[in-house]
């Protein structure tokens, strides 16, 4: 066999591509049932590392998804977000973002440091009933229900800032490495938006502890058609004692997993 042969082998330049940032140049196909809701500042507070700081309100925003990107089979994909600015720029600090495929995973935290982990994601529309589930390792982390009730106006095309921290865990269990913060730049066109009337339930969880950002106040749930290019830029970087406290947010804790699942409450 010939060394070209080796498929594990050395690639030429020509072939040396990041197929992830290729895949997000192209218009990125979703279909989405999205969730604004507000909860409690200190809530958002005790959540973000520096050097992201609370916007003016505590929004969060949850989004259950179906993705079609070119050359990659569908899958699902979600995003739990809590409102969050770096300096005078506004965007959203996603605390979790739930996949189906271990591509999608991959791809977006080795890329853009995006916090995925793998789940069971259904976003489903049957006429005008809508349902975006999430569920994670045994518990049902997100669950949205509705009806369509009409159309909203479109927004214009704009661009939305998600803020990720692109980092590794050490080898050797001290530390990080090489932590940055990324801006990930979302350039959106919007072909379909409607309004619905629904409920948002958020599981308990001790991996994925979503339900402590507690809902106050749903100000809006929508189901939306639109294409998006996704672009990733270093915008600085981070001191690791910044964000080691954090570090739980990315990666489950074993303590968790192997702690037995609590019996259901009996009535």
């Amino acid at each position: 066999m010939s060394t070209a042969a080796v498929r594990y082998g050395p690639r030429p330049p020509e072939a040396q591509v990041d197929h992830e940032v290729d895949a997000t140049k192209a218009p990125i196909a979703t279909e989405a049932v999205t969730v604004s809701y507000l909860t409690d500042p200190e809530v958002v507070a005790a959540v973000l590392p520096k050097p992201l700081e609370p916007a003016e309100e505590p929004l969060v925003r949850v989004q259950v998804q179906r993705v079609r990107i070119a050359g990659k089979p569908p899958f699902g994909s979600a995003v739990f977000s809590v409102t969050a600015r770096h300096g005078d720029l506004h965007g959203d600090y996603p605390l979790l973002m739930p996949q189906s495929t271990e591509q999608s995973v991959t791809g977006g935290r080795e890329t853009f440091g995006e916090p995925k982990k793998l789940a069971d994601i259904r976003v489903e529309r049957v006429d005008d009933r809508v349902t975006g589930l999430v569920d994670r390792l045994g518990y049902q982390l997100i669950r949205v229900e509705g009806q369509v009730a009409g159309p909203a106006e479109l927004p214009p095309d704009r661009m939305d800032t998600e803020f990720y921290f692109k980092f590794l865990r050490a080898p050797d269990g001290d530390g990080i490495t090489d932590p940055h913060l990324v801006y990930g730049e979302y350039h959106r066109h919007y072909e379909l938006l409607e309004n619905i009337d629904g409920t948002l339930e958020l599981g308990e969880s001790p991996i994925d502890p979503i339900a402590d950002v507690v809902v106050r106040q749903i100000r809006s749930i929508t189901w939306c058609r639109r294409r998006t290019i996704q672009v990733g830029r270093i915008a600085a970087r981070v001191p690791q004692e910044w964000l080691l406290p954090y570090v739980h947010q990315r990666y489950d804790d074993p303590a968790a997993l192997a702690a037995p699942i609590p019996e259901p409450a009996r009535v």
